[in-house]
């Protein structure tokens, strides 16, 4: 007898996501705010993952099957920053999903989101979406303000809904497909410039030591007198923007003329950008 074959409709898997973890390298907060935003979308339980205080590298980190990871990291001259990638490589996923996030202060972010889509799914992870969030940028100051107090208001409710988004497509998922994100492989040259940090003034620091808290490389050190190691500095200002007297702050004429030409030049506010 003739088989007559049919098309039968498998019930499609649902994703069964138990928990959320949060991992970021947020020298200055602004990432971290904004995988908060965006975990508060998803209305689901969640662990954190802090990449940023000195010495994470050091540490080795797992994130299981049904746990779906928000992974952050800054974005500096379009690509991610060395100590970013080397620390986010802690982080093992066992095909775990994951959503990214380049967080850049209002210029570009160029090649950095699909660098970190590179480098997280050689460690095990399945970009299941990504994003570009504007925060504020670390040479903003009165003088030269870029990006000032982002992520905002606006911002937050834009993560929201984006996590939100991100929860409805895991769900009906069984295969999570490639993403395609916006970047060029190979990626842009690196910035690279003679070794530089931010100067401490004599007069108004009064050594408290926030500095060589804040310092995610360690490369402040504080005694009778506030050190720090040029060679060790990434410029990500966090020293500054937490001195509590402003007693850290750029003398350096390359940073100073770079932070006037973004704000002279990137001063209108750009908005997210999301891939789903």
């Amino acid at each position: 007898m003739p088989v007559t074959l049919y098309n039968v409709r498998l019930p499609r898997l649902s994703m069964d996501i138990s928990k959320i973890k949060l991992v970021y390298y947020s020298p200055t907060g602004t990432g971290k705010r904004t995988v908060e935003a965006i975990r508060k979308g998803m209305g689901i339980d969640y662990d954190v993952i802090d990449l940023t205080p000195a010495g994470s590298e050091m540490k080795n980190h797992a994130v299981a099957k049904d746990e779906l990871a928000i992974i952050a990291a800054p974005v500096y001259s379009g690509r991610i920053p060395a100590v970013a990638a080397e620390r986010v490589r802690t982080v093992k996923g066992d095909g775990s999903p994951a959503v990214l996030v380049a967080v850049y202060g209002n210029r570009e972010f160029e090649d950095a989101l699909i660098e970190l889509k590179d480098i997280t799914e050689e460690l095990g992870f399945k970009t299941v979406a990504g994003s570009a969030f504007i925060g504020q940028h670390s040479f903003d100051s009165e003088e030269t303000p870029i990006a000032t107090n982002r992520p905002d208001g606006e911002d937050v409710k834009k993560a929201m809904d984006f996590g939100a988004k991100v929860m409805e497509k895991v769900k009906g998922l069984g295969e999570i497909p490639d993403l395609e994100v916006p970047g060029d492989r190979p990626y842009r040259k690196s910035g690279g410039g003679d070794p530089r940090s931010p100067e401490t003034d004599p007069d108004s620091c009064i050594l408290c030591g926030m500095c060589a808290r804040m310092c995610p490389t360690g490369c402040v050190e504080v005694s009778d007198l506030v050190e720090t190691d040029k060679e060790k500095c990434t410029a990500c200002t966090a020293c500054v923007q937490n001195c509590p007297t402003g007693a850290r702050h750029w003398k350096h004429e390359g940073i100073l003329g770079a932070a006037k030409w973004l704000a002279t030049n990137f001063g209108a506010r750009k908005e997210p950008e999301f891939f789903l």
